[in-house]
């Protein structure tokens, strides 16, 4: 009788660590699946804000070029965004490239667009069918 009670013992002990085990298991996946979502996230945001930087700029030339000859406009581009640097330029005055937080976007300039942005004070004019940054 003593073995057979020890047995018992041996199964419900040997049930709990598996029981557990598959719990702690399950509780893990939970985590790794909540936190990889979490960074996923946290990068479409990243990449969000670089795309929001691009389309605002981006704007402001497409309104110059819709004005006459003789439109100028300043306008101001965040020196941070929540606190963090980025850059922005003009490659080959046909890209707008924003990058931030290691998140790229590009946007295709139109035709006649001279110039560079910087962050801070922005200056747009549009002389003779061609549109001057700063």
């Amino acid at each position: 009788m003593q073995v057979f009670k020890n047995n018992l013992k041996s199964q419900s002990a040997m049930e709990f660590i598996i029981l557990a085990s598959f719990m702690l298991l399950a509780i893990l996946g939970f985590f790794a699946v909540t936190s990889s979502r979490m960074l996923d996230a946290r990068h479409e945001g990243n990449r969000k804000i670089a795309e929001d930087i691009a389309a605002f700029a981006f704007r402001e030339i497409e309104l110059a070029k819709l004005m006459n000859n003789g439109y100028s406009r300043v306008f101001e581009l965040p020196q941070a965004v929540n606190g963090v640097n980025y850059s922005i330029k003009v490659i080959d005055n046909r890209e707008l490239a924003v990058e931030y937080l290691g998140n790229e976007h590009v946007k295709f300039l139109p035709a006649n667009v001279t110039g560079n942005l910087a962050k801070g004070s922005n200056k747009i004019t549009k002389e003779n069918g061609i549109i001057f940054l700063n």
